[in-house]
């Protein structure tokens, strides 16, 4: 079925387009590259079943907080999601308690995968500081209750 109106179609997207911030567009796409890193990790790197799917659902899951960030979301799902994930990757190369596994029995992985994962924790934590940024910035484009306090006010000091 054909366009009744192939202009409105064209200016509803550009005005979804135009609602988009460049920092959300970068944040976006930026976690969107993390995700894919994800995914190069595991076609280079052998591992096992469990790692397998633990790749899997962080990919997944970076892609759902990417698409909402890019379509001009609040980021602060991504902001969650890149922190425990930064943390996880951290845990995984110092062998932290449910993360031992990872590294010390896992005969795939050579010493040149730790400053893989070490690279890609940094990469997390720059996505969780840019997404801690970018709800800094939007956070005045959101209305506020009555009762949620300015933080261009001083805090009241409770008596």
């Amino acid at each position: 079925m054909p366009l009744r109106n192939p202009t409105a179609a064209v200016a509803a997207a550009t005005s979804l387009t135009a609602r988009v911030s460049a920092g959300h567009c970068a944040l976006g796409i930026g976690s969107l590259c993390l995700a894919a890193a994800h995914l190069l990790v595991l076609a280079v790197l052998p591992h096992t079943l469990w790692w397998t799917l633990a790749l899997l659902a962080m990919a997944v899951w970076c892609v759902k907080c990417s698409w909402c960030v890019l379509r001009g979301g609040c980021p602060m799902s991504l902001l969650v999601m890149s922190a425990l994930m930064g943390a996880s990757h951290v845990a995984m190369v110092i062998g932290m308690p449910w993360f031992a596994g990872h590294h010390g029995a896992h005969a795939g992985h050579g010493t040149h995968h730790a400053p893989v994962m070490l690279g890609i924790a940094a990469a997390e934590f720059v996505v969780m500081f840019g997404a801690a940024w970018l709800s800094r910035l939007t956070a005045g484009s959101v209305p506020r209750r009555a009762d949620q306090p300015d933080s261009s006010e001083p805090a009241a000091l409770p008596a």
